[in-house]
């Protein structure tokens, strides 16, 4: 006999999550800043790659909510621990841009930790950006048919050579906090602000 397919919105992992989403959950109604991935993937010469996306986590036996799944081919990108940039688009619309000296894998896992909120009878120890991403992102796809996906931008090694104690020292330098303001302002020049789910950017660049 067939079973009607439950509505995310009516088990229980998504109800306990109701006063917390109204508590941290931005508005995208409230987004001014239209800027397609397509067109800033040209603005970046082409860079950016499409690995991955962000769906439902309707599995009861994991705490979390949404969960990130990687493309088909893309598994061990999503995985490689290596500087770059990514962004997390809504039906192609560009709502975060971000950077990691680490994995995506990584970079969303901490985004996971914007369900320890107090909403949620947790210990309320989150990063204040993480929440507002993990609880929008959530209560979007319980209440639309959007698409959320992430691109990622794999940055190059760069080196320095430093001479520490007499000795010539090569050090591998990090760079993705100039790379992620640099895109910033790459879409503050085109829309007039920043993403809409970024709350800053480094001020040294």
């Amino acid at each position: 006999m067939y079973q009607q397919e439950t509505n995310p919105k009516e088990l229980q992992i998504h109800m306990d999550g109701q006063n917390a989403r109204a508590v941290w959950a931005k508005d995208l109604n409230e987004n001014n800043a239209n800027l397609q991935i397509q067109e800033f993937k040209n603005r970046c010469g082409g860079e950016l790659k499409n690995c991955a996306r962000i769906v439902l986590d309707n599995d009861s036996r994991r705490q979390t909510v949404i969960m990130a799944k990687p493309y088909e081919g893309e598994e061990e990108a999503f995985s490689v621990n290596n500087e770059q940039i990514y962004i997390i688009t809504r039906n192609g619309e560009i709502l975060k841009i971000g950077g990691t000296r680490t994995s995506m894998k990584k970079r969303f896992g901490s985004y996971l930790c914007g369900h320890h909120v107090v909403e949620r009878g947790r210990s309320g120890r989150m990063s204040v950006t993480n929440a507002h991403v993990y609880h929008t992102i959530e209560q979007d796809l319980l209440e639309t048919d959007s698409t959320w996906e992430i691109y990622t931008w794999l940055l190059p090694i760069t080196t320095i050579t430093q001479n520490i104690f007499g000795e010539e020292v090569q050090i591998i330098a990090q760079t993705y906090h100039a790379y992620e303001s640099c895109c910033i302002n790459l879409f503050r020049s085109i829309t007039g602000t920043i993403p809409f789910l970024c709350d800053n950017s480094d001020p040294n660049y």
